[in-house]
């Protein structure tokens, strides 16, 4: 008999930074990288792991830790991760207060 801990495997959660680095590296997205030391690299995420990001640009292919980075965006302001859209509430959902004044009890 198999246990039911084995059957039942528990999924990691896609973290935040790695959805955004695929994506960007899916898309061929031009990033800016800002590094611990004030350098500005940019260029095409090639790959990436837990501890380093390879880009490449015009001139050369970087490998980078992730330790050393402060930041990460799409060049010329694009957005990567869309913000969802709100649905509206048709009318019979949206709730009415109803008031009863004090002269009415």
């Amino acid at each position: 008999m198999i246990p039911d801990t084995i059957t039942e495997q528990k999924r990691n959660p896609i973290k935040a930074h790695d959805y955004f680095l695929n994506k960007c590296r899916k898309d061929f997205i031009t990033v800016e990288i800002l590094t611990r030391t004030g350098e500005v690299i940019e260029g095409i995420i090639d790959c990436y792991d837990k501890d380093t990001i390879i880009i490449h640009n015009e001139m050369t292919q970087i490998m980078l830790f992730q330790h050393s980075i402060c930041y990460i965006a799409p060049r010329n302001g694009m957005r990567v991760l869309l913000p969802e859209i709100p649905k509206q509430r048709s009318d019979t959902q949206r709730r009415t207060a109803v008031f009863i004044s004090a002269n009415a009890v």
